[in-house]
């Protein structure tokens, strides 16, 4: 198998050392590096006698064309990247100011490097070394379903009236524990996503255990090195609002590349990006109740905020003087009705509280995008309180 090795001038000692060690165990890797490393991709080139070559910044600008002899002997002999870099320390949200490493900073390079047809990589670092299977990016789902309705379903207390069965055969995309609801429904879902730091953080055992095998998973790029689940996807994902941060928001956005989508309090809004860069038309929301019968909120280390849930009528401007994202949760025993299909979804859980007024400002921009651009979005869950998008009866979208 041929080994790729991705070098970068701020880790010269990483990729010194491991390329002495891989010279001495009789491997030849080809040498690859950003243009802004060139000089050090060059040095390391001559000095050890490598291959090597210059990554573009994107696998579709038209520099890419010089990889295409590399990306041959890839088809032919199948290939590892290993990219010889420390990562960022990432600060998990809810898991006692722990860290993982992340490596988002060198997406591009990794994207390239799928492009290329690479599926296996290899990071190491000083004191890490991890192995990782992308099968998918989103440049490789990118137009797959072109023209091809798609269903993107909550996981809303309505579809315990939905006949479900119905969506056996669709392109169905879910999120988060939808897969409570598989035995039931007698099938998984074709795709799974989840953006909710803390549902990634705090339960990740059970996504890991639990998730469908076959399902292309999506999830963000930084948690890469934390879960560890088959088929997946990951893909970095820009927050409306980072942590601590209470500065004036600056969303909502839409991603019209595969580079990066953009999360906005509900997974539903990120799904429907990814939809539509899978070229699906219509997206039909189902399960998309967007009612949360929470009694209070808590405040991590604060006992109770009493009273209805703030977070579903305060406007974003006073909850981003009072709120700040991730500090607040609530209890899914707390609920006074159902909020989810199932009690099995929120018993014993604790969920960061929806931002509803925040969440409708984004999928207003989601029609408003979709109207611009020709691709129809409506709402065919019974009884919803979103009113974002035009309402068809799910019925009638089966005769």
């Amino acid at each position: 198998m041929l080994t790729i090795a991705y070098v970068a001038a701020s880790d010269l000692d990483i990729a010194t050392a491991w390329l002495q060690r891989a010279l001495a165990e009789g491997r030849r890797p080809v040498l690859v590096a950003d243009a802004a490393d060139l000089a050090v991709l060059r040095s390391l080139g001559l000095r050890f006698g490598l291959e090597h070559h210059t990554l573009p910044g994107d696998p579709n600008w038209p520099e890419a064309l010089a990889l295409r002899p590399l990306m041959l002997r890839v088809a032919a002999e199948g290939a590892e990247a290993v990219l010889l870099c420390d990562p960022v320390p990432f600060a998990m949200a809810f898991r006692n100011n722990e860290t993982v490493p992340s490596w988002t900073d060198r997406f591009p390079a990794v994207r390239v490097l799928h492009g290329m047809g690479v599926q296996d990589f290899r990071f190491v670092g000083r004191d890490i070394d991890f192995k990782a299977r992308i099968p998918w990016l989103l440049d490789s789902l990118t137009g797959k379903h072109k023209g091809q309705r798609a269903f993107i379903i909550g996981n809303g207390p309505s579809l315990r009236q939905t006949d479900m069965s119905k969506l056996k055969d669709e392109i169905t995309f879910g999120s988060n524990r939808c897969f409570l609801g598989y035995e039931d429904w007698g099938y998984a879902f074709k795709y799974w996503g989840i953006s909710d730091r803390l549902q990634i953080e705090m339960y990740r055992e059970e996504y890991e255990a639990a998730i469908d095998r076959e399902s292309v998973k999506f999830f963000p790029f930084e948690y890469l090195d934390f879960l560890r689940v088959e088929n997946a996807c990951p893909i970095p994902v820009a927050s409306e609002l980072f942590f601590g941060d209470t500065s004036p928001l600056r969303f909502p956005y839409f991603a019209e590349r595969p580079s990066m989508v953009f999360m906005a309090f509900t997974v539903t809004i990120t799904l429907i990006q990814i939809a539509a860069l899978m070229g699906c038309h219509p997206i039909i929301l189902v399960g998309i109740d967007h009612s949360y019968p929470i009694a209070r909120v808590k405040r991590r280390g604060q006992g109770e905020e009493a009273g209805v849930n703030p977070t579903a009528l305060s406007s974003p401007e006073e909850l981003s003087r009072k709120s700040k994202l991730g500090w607040d949760f609530w209890e899914g025993n707390a609920a006074t009705g159902a909020t989810h299909f199932t009690d099995k979804y929120t018993s014993n859980k604790v969920f960061v509280p929806p931002r509803t007024a925040w969440s409708e400002a984004a999928y207003d921009y989601c029609r408003l995008w979709g109207e611009r651009y020709g691709v129809e979005i409506v709402n065919a869950t019974p009884g919803t309180h979103l009113n974002s998008f035009p309402r068809v009866d799910y019925d009638r979208l089966f005769f």
